[in-house]
């Protein structure tokens, strides 16, 4: 595995890049601190169990490399092939669980491209610091550690709401389930910078979801653009949970005294109005200076202008080059470039040629590379295509 420096020698902060095979390593060194992105996404397609098995031996020998404990994890696969996935990832990992901390994974729906399987599997774990897991009753929720000060506090809100229900009903009461975990570790919803939601059949009720979460935003004080507030960024798009509920999220929140010194804001795209223009709260990016490390958390981003509309309808070559302008126009406020991605998430809408896809990526896509590509529907029943990422560059 052969590594890609992204820093200068001088720098007490660096970042490495590694890839082999499906397997890329992002890491991330600061003082008492190691932070790693890992993205395991199947280079040959096999069985569905066996390309977890594949996965998961990947990232096991990876975590065991760094001495690593797993905070954020998320699954991408076929929702009919789920049981299978997550049953071996519980038989690959259950040693390493017998010696560290358990951690919760988030099963998302994203078929790979041509077939059923696992699309990939992402997984944010750190060294250095102690990983204290989340619980709500016997439910294990989310993970949080403490570093220079300022505490991470990640946490998954159950996918809510039964046939029964409301998409609208289940929507308030998952982000104010996220809420109430948030309150249980001294966090809410003033203290998140980025969220990642999975809605079902989300083209039938994208407009719903968006008014109760600008409403409950407003009821927080975060929904107003001129305000000193901010509202995080996001990632909203098309997965069935495994339940047949309408939706689930994951939700970062940083609280603490070192929060104060870490440089949080949002980012304002020259390509792109602000999303919440258009009725949809979230901010386009959130960099955070982490003292010596800059990392932009990109929210999900299509090929939408600066009037907020979709361009490039039917050409899907065009709207991939027209996304990744935008995130390259984004990321570029702070400095960055493509390049500088550490960890992505590729949508590809249903019914899509996802060669085209890999061919405008190979092309001149940079870091766009490192991550799980799936099928998923976008917010919008003309937009083909979805990509959020990670982006990390050494602050001198």
């Amino acid at each position: 595995m052969t590594g890609s420096p992204n820093c200068a020698p001088e720098a007490c902060a660096s970042v490495t890049i590694a890839r082999e095979g499906g397997l890329t390593v992002a890491r991330l060194d600061r003082p008492g601190l190691q932070e790693l992105y890992l993205s395991a996404a199947p280079a040959a397609p096999s069985t569905a169990a066996g390309e977890a098995e594949w996965a998961y031996e990947a990232l096991t020998c990876a975590l065991h490399e760094a001495g690593a404990v797993g905070v954020q994890e998320r699954v991408f696969g076929s929702l009919e092939c789920a049981d299978e996935i997550l049953a071996t990832r519980e038989r690959v990992l259950s040693p390493w669980f017998a010696r560290t901390t358990r951690w919760p994974a988030a099963f998302i729906e994203g078929s790979p491209p041509g077939r059923t399987g696992l699309s990939g599997v992402h997984l944010y774990a750190v060294a250095g610091p102690e990983c204290t897991p989340i619980r709500v009753g016997e439910r294990l929720c989310g993970m949080r550690f403490e570093h220079a000060g300022m505490t991470q506090v990640y946490v998954t809100s159950p996918a809510v709401g039964g046939p029964d229900c409301r998409p609208g009903d289940a929507a308030q009461r998952m982000i104010r389930n996220a809420q109430s975990y948030l309150h249980s570790q001294g966090a809410g919803y003033r203290d998140v910078v980025r969220t990642w939601i999975y809605l079902r059949d989300i083209l039938d009720w994208y407009s719903a979801f968006n008014e109760v979460r600008s409403g409950l935003y407003a009821e927080w004080g975060l929904a107003d653009p001129g305000s000193q507030e901010f509202v995080p960024a996001s990632t909203g798009i098309a997965g069935r949970p495994r339940d047949g509920h309408w939706g689930s999220m994951d939700v970062l929140a940083l609280v603490g005294p070192g929060r104060a010194h870490a440089q949080i804001r949002p980012l304002h795209n020259p390509l792109q109005n602000e999303a919440y223009s258009y009725g949809s709260a979230f901010s386009r990016a959130m960099s955070v200076d982490y003292g010596g490390l800059d990392v932009v958390y990109v929210s999900g981003t299509a090929a939408i202008d600066e009037q907020g509309r979709s361009v490039n309808v039917g050409d899907l070559e065009g709207q991939v080059v027209k996304t990744l302008e935008n995130v390259d126009a984004l990321i570029g406020t702070r400095g960055m470039s493509l390049d500088d991605i550490v960890t992505s998430t590729v949508f590809i809408k249903p019914g899509q040629d996802a060669n085209v896809v890999r061919r405008v990526i190979a092309a001149g896509g940079g870091g766009t590379r490192y991550g799980a590509v799936m099928m998923a529907d976008v917010c919008r029943p003309e937009l083909l295509f979805e990509f959020d990422a990670v982006a990390v560059r050494v602050v001198t």
